[in-house]
């Protein structure tokens, strides 16, 4: 097998995964050794494939969506400006390069007249936010996608610290804080956890069995 059809192969594979996939189960698939297949997903990665996930925690391929044609107003656009300017400002390094990437993009489609009216916008975002690790930011965001659980040494209001395993599955931004809404083994019910309150995070190999959205759904009933 030629290793352009192998990496054809491995693409048609991942399209057909709705959860992350090891790399040892793809090289049973493909029948190639493990170390083929983490060099075959960089190549993917390389040519602009996006896959997700690492080593031990499997991967997922995540479509890029395409947007059809629309026509914007100008409060529209001023909307869509204000949303990301919103965006830019979280403590969330991905989802930073997400927002001026959107920009970007909404500039270079924009007539000249909506460009120029964008430009000289007097509309502003100003945010303030508690200061939260973005590496840890990022891991929480992966762990969710992933759906596996996390280790954390969380602090408490009293300023003590406990040792939690969580099953994340949402990310929220409420005020001056970011919060972690997950299914807490040591309590065994749901938890918010602020993110500035985290003082080490360790991402597991396992994943938890419900689908996140099931969680979340649980959680929303929880709160009524």
């Amino acid at each position: 097998m030629s290793r352009s059809i192998r990496l054809l192969n491995l693409l048609q594979i991942l399209r057909e995964q709705r959860y992350p996939i090891t790399a040892q189960q793809l090289s049973e698939q493909l029948e190639i050794s493990v170390r083929s297949i983490y060099r075959d997903i960089e190549s993917l990665r390389e040519q602009g494939v996006n896959i997700e996930g690492s080593a031990g925690l499997g991967f997922q391929l995540k479509e890029n969506f395409l947007l059809p044609p629309m026509s914007l107003n100008e409060t529209e656009v001023e909307a869509v400006y204000l949303a990301l300017q919103w965006a830019k400002s979280i403590p969330d390094q991905a989802l930073k390069q997400a927002s001026h990437s959107v920009l970007t993009k909404l500039k270079a489609v924009l007539p000249a007249q909506k460009q120029e009216f964008l430009n000289d916008t007097y509309l502003k975002s100003i945010h303030y936010w508690l200061e939260v690790d973005e590496q840890i930011v990022e891991q929480v965001r992966l762990a969710i996608r992933l759906q596996v659980k996390i280790q954390i040494d969380y602090v408490d209001e009293k300023q003590q610290v406990s040792q939690r395993q969580l099953w994340p599955f949402a990310l929220g931004y409420f005020n001056d804080k970011m919060l972690l809404a997950a299914w807490c083994e040591l309590r065994e019910d749901f938890r918010n956890f602020r993110l500035d309150r985290i003082q080490k995070l360790q991402l597991t190999e396992q994943h938890y069995s419900p689908f996140k959205r099931h969680l979340f759904q649980q959680w929303c009933e929880s709160d009524q």
